[in-house]
C-alpha cells in the first residue's frame, strides 16, 4: 500500500483490519489486503490504487488459486502477491525446491488471477467514492538537496552496515547532524509564532524527505 500514496502526502494514515469471523478453510490475509485496498480507493486519500492480491500454492504439477488450509499440507508452495493492474508491488513465498520458472510462473498466474478484484473496487468506486481530497506540496527541493548534501556520506556508510541496530544508530546519528545544522536549539527554545511554526514543519519534512530518498532506501516496487 505504502509506495502507492501520492508522493508529498503527510497525514497520518492506518488501516485497521479486524477479522470477526472465519470459516477455518481460508486464510484471511488475502482478503484483509483486498479490503484495505477498497477502503482506501474509497477514502478519497490520494492513494494510486487499487491493489489486488492472491494466493498462489501448487498441487500435482499444477498452479492453485487460493487453496484452503487443509489443501496447503500437500502444496510445494505458498506464495502471496500483490500488485496494479499492471505492475507486481509485493511477492513472498516459501517453496520446496520448485524452479526459478515455476516460481515466475506463479507470480505471473496470481497477478493475472486477482485482476477481476481491481475491476469489481473499481466500479464501486465509481459507485461510492468519496471527493479525493486535495493535495498541496510544498517546493523544498533546494532545501532537501543542502541537506542530502550534508549526510549523503553518512547515510551511504549507514546502508551499508548489516547489523539493523547499528544501522539505524548510524541512520539517527545523521539526523541528529541535520537537525543541528538546520534546527539549531531546538530544545528548549522559546514558542514559536505561527508563521515560524509552519516554516520549521516544512523544514521537518523536507528532512524526513531528504532521509527517506530513493537513494539511500530500497522501493517496495517490483519491476
Amino acid at each position: 500500500m505504502r509506495p502507492l500514496f501520492a508522493e508529498g502526502w503527510r497525514n497520518e494514515t492506518q488501516v485497521i483490519v479486524t477479522t470477526l469471523s472465519h470459516d477455518l478453510e481460508n486464510d484471511p490475509d488475502v482478503l484483509a489486503m483486498i479490503a484495505a485496498s477498497a477502503a482506501l480507493t474509497l477514502s478519497g486519500a490520494p492513494f494510486m490504487g487499487p491493489i489486488g492480491a492472491a494466493r498462489v500454492g501448487f498441487v500435482n504439477n499444477e498452479y492453485v488459486l487460493n487453496p484452503l488450509l487443509d489443501e496447503m499440507t500437500e502444496s510445494q508452495l505458498d506464495l502471496v502477491v500483490a500488485g496494479t493492474q499492471d505492475a507486481v508491488l509485493m511477492v513472498e513465498s516459501e517453496a520446496k525446491e520448485l524452479s526459478e520458472d515455476v516460481m515466475l510462473g506463479a507470480v505471473m498466474f496470481g497477478h493475472r488471477h486477482f485482476q477481476p478484484v481491481i475491476d469489481a473496487i473499481i466500479k464501486l468506486a465509481e459507485k461510492a467514492a468519496k471527493e479525493p481530497r486535495e493535495l498541496e506540496v510544498a517546493d523544498n527541493g533546494a532545501l532537501e538537496k543542502e541537506m542530502l548534501s550534508l549526510i549523503d556520506p553518512d547515510l551511504r556508510a549507514a546502508y551499508a552496515i548489516a547489523n539493523k541496530m547499528g544501522r539505524h544508530k548510524a541512520v539517527d546519528a545523521a539526523k541528529t547532524k541535520v537537525m543541528a545544522r538546520f534546527l539549531p536549539g531546538r530544545r528548549g527554545e522559546p514558542t514559536l509564532s505561527p508563521t515560524a511554526g509552519r516554516e520549521r514543519l516544512q523544514e521537518d519534512r523536507s528532512q524526513d524527505r531528504a532521509l527517506e530518498h530513493p537513494r539511500y532506501r530500497s522501493s517496495h516496487r517490483r519491476p
